[in-house]
């Protein structure tokens, strides 16, 4: 992983009983700025926390990262037995029903390739959050001006982390790292194979707030932990843990660590995952604010986003929507300027040609016809901007279909009206095919609406496949 982030990046971890900022600079990475805040209890608000923090520290930027804390989304590794992304997309899309008993309409889910660990089958992590909480985190950033540039979760950002800060050897093969993240009002343990690839991850409901207050949360924590290892052998993950990491909340696990690695058999450490990277007026700001920023800085430390990113689709088109009509409007205030230096350049001519008028008579014709060609071209102008719309243009039509089109279907006819739909009409070999080119060409931005139909063949047609007719509304109508 790259060892520099974005210069000023600015990320956010978001639950429902604590909201994180970091701000970190580049080169070499060095944090800058921290904080956070937290609910003694949730409260019916999902944004409560992040409301709370932007009052007391505004974030005075533009664009955020935003990753979603431990306990509000759930992050399931499955085997698949395909090695084609499409295939596995298809897949997830009809176990999401089985693994969550919230309605589809309810969560949002992304997913990304572990890899493969037996021939035809592929590993990957699926990520499934309520659609609610983002909604409403998107909706609270956009009455503060500010636009995420991605939503992911925060486990990928302890991968990110160990990816990081990691010293010497590796393990050897079949050995696994966990990485126990004590967060405030959760436990995020993250098992990473011997290259660092995020393998499993299990979640305890036991946080630094329940630590510090019971002696009896303190047992239930090291409990879960210690079945930890039966819990990888129930889920099929390959290897054996072979050391243990505690990072996030880690003052006075003395105890703790000693219990653990007893149990375990290998060795545990604890890392500050502030230490090499802030001076000690941040560390001890963080340690009051008794919260784990390791996820944070994974994500900040790795320069790139996530790989699992749960902004829904409708945030993503709203906000290339936005760019373009940014760029429209710088565009437009281009030829504005240069229009305007037409007109300054055109009076000055009027001023000399009235001064000179009694010597340059014979000239004036020839003159008067170039102020008319001007006058034309300028009347031109006018018309090429009303018709230039990149949106609507036949080449953006033509490019978006080429883009979404695949083998399988064959497209015959393609009209062009002005004011009225593109109609596309071709073949495939059935009816699921074109609905998914139409999806495929939705994603493409061009047309806010696709209407598909089959088209009826007459009697006695013998030959196969379906004709369908796409009605397309162009974006922008």
């Amino acid at each position: 992983m790259s060892s520099k982030p974005t210069a000023g990046a600015v990320t956010l971890e978001v639950s429902p009983r604590s909201a994180k900022i970091l701000v970190a600079a580049s080169g070499p990475f060095q944090i800058q700025r921290l904080n956070a805040s937290t609910l003694p209890d949730q409260l019916e608000d999902p944004v409560a926390a992040l409301r709370a923090l932007c009052e007391a520290q505004p974030l005075g930027v533009r664009e955020v990262g935003v990753l979603l804390g431990r306990e509000t989304f759930s992050l399931r590794t499955l085997e698949l037995p395909s090695l084609d992304p499409k295939e596995i997309a298809s897949m997830l899309d009809l176990q999401l029903g089985k693994l969550t008993p919230y309605p589809r309409a309810d969560i949002l889910s992304a997913w990304s390739m572990i890899g493969s660990f037996r021939e035809g089958y592929t590993s990957v992590l699926l990520a499934i959050a309520p659609k609610t909480l983002i909604d409403n985190v998107l909706k609270f950033l956009k009455t503060k001006s500010i636009t995420p540039r991605w939503v992911g979760v925060a486990t990928e950002g302890l991968e990110a982390w160990w990816a990081f800060g990691r010293q010497g050897a590796p393990p050897a093969e079949g050995q696994l790292t966990a990485i126990i993240n004590l967060d405030f009002a959760a436990t995020d343990c993250a098992i990473l194979s011997a290259d660092g690839r995020l393998l499993f991850t299990h979640s305890i409901a036991i946080g630094a707030d329940q630590f510090a207050a019971s002696e009896q949360a303190q047992l239930r924590w090291v409990g879960e932990l210690v079945r930890l290892p039966r819990i990888l052998v129930h889920e099929e993950v390959k290897g054996r843990i072979g050391a243990g990491i505690i990072t996030g909340v880690v003052d006075n696990l003395g105890h703790v660590v000693e219990q653990l690695a007893t149990q375990w058999g290998v060795s545990v450490e604890v890392k500050d995952a502030l230490e090499p990277f802030a001076l000690s007026s941040i560390r001890e700001r963080a340690r009051a604010t008794r919260v784990s920023y390791t996820s944070l800085i994974g994500i900040l430390a790795a320069g790139k986003p996530p790989r699992i990113d749960l902004i829904p689709q409708e945030a993503r088109v709203s906000q290339a929507l936005q760019v373009r009509s940014q760029q429209l409007a710088r565009l437009a205030m281009s030829l504005g300027v240069i229009l305007a230096l037409v007109a300054v350049l055109c009076g000055e001519w009027v001023l000399v040609l009235r001064h000179h008028l009694s010597e340059l008579e014979r000239r004036l014709a020839p003159i008067e016809q170039t102020s008319r060609d001007v006058m034309t071209r300028q009347a031109t102008m006018r018309k090429v901007r009303a018709w230039l719309n990149p949106t609507r243009s036949p080449l953006e039509v033509f490019r978006s279909v080429s883009a979404a089109v695949d083998p399988d279907i064959i497209v015959n006819q393609l009209v062009m009206e002005t004011g009225k739909p593109v109609v596309i009409r071709g073949k495939s070999n059935s009816m699921a095919e074109a609905f998914a080119f139409a999806d495929h060409l939705k994603q493409q931005g061009t047309f806010a609406t696709i209407n598909v139909r089959p088209v009826l063949k007459p009697r006695g047609g013998a030959e196969a496949g379906v004709e369908f007719e796409m009605l397309c509304e162009l974006a922008g109508s």
